[in-house]
């Protein structure tokens, strides 16, 4: 997976792309909407400045709009060029600082810049100039994160969007850590032009991660449970011919698999039983409403007819006049709404048949890829229990095959190896966890990090030799 903070794609942004906005180590996706606010890092701002950059561009955010700035002059302003020659004589006291919080506070309101700031920090702190070079270098690095409110625009990537997800809510993706997402795909030997069948429950990250990786050249059969989420997917903003590669396929009819010319669909029924109730109660609603309207228009009626007895006969006449022209219009606004209704009907009708038909098709053209018994690999990445999936699924995997297996616990893989050792035709099994640190790497300040990652989940891997007599 390449790294998307060196690379400038050509494309430039425009309205409802999906970009990654990161500052350090907070990073969130978002959608190019125009005029619509955003939360991050406790800042308020909109996307427009976003609009005919490229990806990799900084922002800085000024009275909630981003204008681009250059992060080579915002590196090189803050250099000092007088240090100490080391840190022993020095003590963190809060008398370092000249300017209290209050102050600070204050540049805030008044709309001072984050750069003016960190300047006025450095000229009233005591202790700054006799600091080492690389200490004053880490306190600034602190200051920029606090005061400086810059953000750069990335493309979403599976290795961003794995960071992202593991470092804010890792339960969505079932606690899978960059590095063992990074072999669930080499072992799995996804490359271009082969199929692959994956069992994916975190949020289509292992989905998206395949497809990036085929680069459109290939099929992925991606198997499901209820509705298909795949947000992390979506946010990877594929082409559509990247999508057109892919078929979703409901876990519980992977017993029909062998009758491939009558795809039952469960959830299109209830959608269909549900969206006809609907209807109904729609046009209960409407004949409601009319019968409403005429006893109301009946009652007016009689109020009038009661008016022209009391008034004379010229206040009569043009009383039926405006009656006459409201009634006419009421009824031409009664028929528009009646036909708009209609219309609206008739389109969400049209658009619910086509998208069954087409989940349909693909359903259809899932199944045949699976009756050829040719798939080149097999991908576990849920947090069910795996041993009737892998089961279930194995046949259709061509000899020679890898198969890989994810789980957050030991036990389940365990047990799914007993299983598949008995049934035969599987050979290489390997049960691993892989125990991750990350380091810094600094000119003389190479050190591991202090804090790391307690688990990034196991790993099953095996390779199918021949089907079992």
């Amino acid at each position: 997976m390449a790294c998307a903070e060196n690379i400038s794609s050509t494309k430039l942004l425009s309205e409802n792309d999906q970009v990654i906005l990161k500052k350090g180590k907070c990073c969130q996706v978002f959608q190019i909407k125009k005029k619509r606010f955003v939360w991050l890092d406790k800042v308020k701002f909109t996307l427009d400045g976003v609009i005919g950059h490229r990806y990799g561009t900084t922002f800085r955010v000024t009275n909630g709009e981003m204008v681009k700035v250059n992060k080579k002059e915002l590196d090189e302003a803050f250099q000092s060029t007088e240090q100490g020659k080391d840190n022993r004589g020095l003590h963190d006291l809060d008398s370092n600082q000249k300017l209290s919080r209050d102050d600070i506070e204050l540049m805030k309101k008044t709309g001072m810049e984050g750069e003016k700031i960190i300047g006025q920090l450095i000229e009233n702190s005591t202790t700054f100039k006799d600091k080492t070079e690389y200490a004053q270098e880490k306190w600034i690095k602190k200051k920029k994160k606090k005061h400086l409110q810059i953000f750069t625009v990335l493309k979403p990537t599976a290795r961003l969007l794995c960071e992202m997800y593991h470092g804010k809510a890792p339960q969505k993706i079932c606690h899978i850590r960059i590095d063992t997402l990074a072999q669930i795909l080499t072992y799995s030997n996804v490359r271009a032009n082969c199929n692959m069948a994956v069992v994916d429950t975190t949020n289509g990250l292992v989905v998206g991660a395949v497809l990036e990786r085929l680069g459109g050249h290939g099929k992925v059969i991606h198997f499901h449970t209820g509705e298909v989420t795949r947000p992390a997917l979506e946010a990877m903003d594929f082409p559509q011919h990247f999508l057109d590669t892919l078929y979703s396929f409901p876990l519980n009819q992977t017993n029909q698999i062998e009758n491939p010319d009558s795809p039952y669909d469960e959830q299109s029924e209830s959608r269909n039983k549900n969206e006809s109730k609907t209807d109904q109660t729609q046009n209960d609603i409407a004949k409601e409403t009319e019968n409403k309207n005429k006893t109301e228009t009946e009652s007016m009626d009689q109020s009038e007819n009661e008016v022209k007895t009391e008034n004379d006969e010229t206040k009569e006449k043009e009383c039926v006049d405006l009656i006459s022209v409201e009634t006419k219009e009421t009824d031409k606004t009664s028929k528009k709404q009646e036909g708009n209704q209609g219309k609206r009907k008739h389109r969400d009708r049209e658009t619910r048949e086509l998208s069954r038909n087409l989940r349909n098709k693909k359903i259809r053209e899932a199944k045949q890829l699976l009756l050829q018994r040719n798939m080149d690999g097999l991908i576990v990445a849920c947090k069910y229990h795996p041993t009737p999936i892998v089961l279930a699924l194995l046949e259709y995997i061509a000899p020679c095959r890898p198969i890989v297996l994810y789980s957050q616990h030991k036990e389940p893989l365990m047990d799914c190896y007993a299983f598949m050792r008995e049934r035969g035709g599987i050979v290489n099994f390997r049960l691993t966890e892989t125990w991750l640190r990350e380091y810094q790497v600094l000119p003389m300040r190479t050190h591991p990090h202090i804090g790391m990652s307690g688990g990034g989940g196991y790993l099953l891997t095996a390779l199918t030799l021949m089907k079992p007599t």
